[in-house]
């Protein structure tokens, strides 16, 4: 379903790591509402028409779609890191725990055709900050649940994690399984093959990632806002076909109805 190969060519990326307080003052295009409770969920995704002047530009884009992705997992599993390296390239060791959930944007644009914001959100692992976190889960496109290879405890607990979101996301969110910290092969306590197992069990995606060395990042993002469209777009088939055959029924009714009018005046 999705593309494995290098993800370079289909994803001309720019990105916005200002936070939300000071983007407002820049009069940055970043979104206008950072309450995790106001945006859309997959069925209601934001689609803004792109004026095109120049109709020979086989690039230009026809939509801006709008996505939030949530990253989840225990404390110290690199969320992020994986987050850093995406939106900065950037690797460093100095992560203090993130407390406050906080999220960074990013424009790609899907197989070359379609554009897409997303607003990817890092937060809190920590047990006691769990009932915030909840709150971010709601009309979330998008799930990371990152473990870390090298403890097997952050694996074994992801059971707790699948659970918060079955409870809390959208039911038709996009879940992918994220192995971190594969540069860590030598200290590893769960195989590629765990990990790929696991995800299939649940119905997620799998992709085994390293935010220190960047390996598989932006083939993980890319993967899931491939997957998150596709999700979208099938919805929108639905709901069309679903109007079409409420409107085939009416119009069904209609003229049974004409019928026994006519039935009737005959008698």
């Amino acid at each position: 379903m999705l593309n494995t190969s290098s993800p370079s060519p289909l994803f001309d990326e720019e990105y916005d790591s200002t936070s939300y307080d000071n983007a407002k003052k820049r009069n940055t295009s970043m979104i206008t509402s950072n309450n995790p409770l106001s945006r859309p969920t997959l069925n209601k995704v934001n689609i803004n028409s792109i004026e095109r002047n120049d109709s020979n530009d086989d690039n230009m884009l026809n939509f801006v779609y709008e996505f939030k992705v949530i990253l989840l997992g225990a404390i110290a599993v690199g969320k992020t890191s994986i987050l850093s390296r995406y939106i900065t390239n950037e690797f460093t060791t100095d992560h203090k725990c993130t407390i406050k959930n906080d999220y960074k944007i990013k424009i790609v644009n899907v197989n070359n055709t379609t554009q897409a914001k997303l607003s990817i959100w890092d937060t809190c692992g920590d047990e006691k900050y769990r009932a915030i976190t909840r709150q971010y889960y709601k009309d979330a496109h998008g799930v990371l649940l990152v473990y870390d290879i090298s403890d097997r405890n952050t694996f074994d607990n992801i059971d707790l994690w699948v659970e918060d979101i079955k409870n809390c996301a959208p039911a038709d969110c996009v879940v992918t399984l994220v192995a971190n910290k594969s540069d860590l092969n030598d200290k590893r306590t769960v195989t590629y093959q765990e990990g790929k197992n696991k995800a299939t069990q649940l119905g997620f995606l799998f992709n085994e990632v390293s935010a220190k060395t960047g390996d598989n990042i932006f083939l993980l993002f890319g993967n899931i806002s491939e997957a998150i469209l596709e999700q979208f777009q099938k919805n929108k088939t639905e709901v069309i076909k679903e109007k079409k055959d409420i409107k085939y029924l009416d119009e069904l009714e209609f003229n049974n109805k004409r019928e026994i009018k006519k039935e009737k005046k005959c008698c």
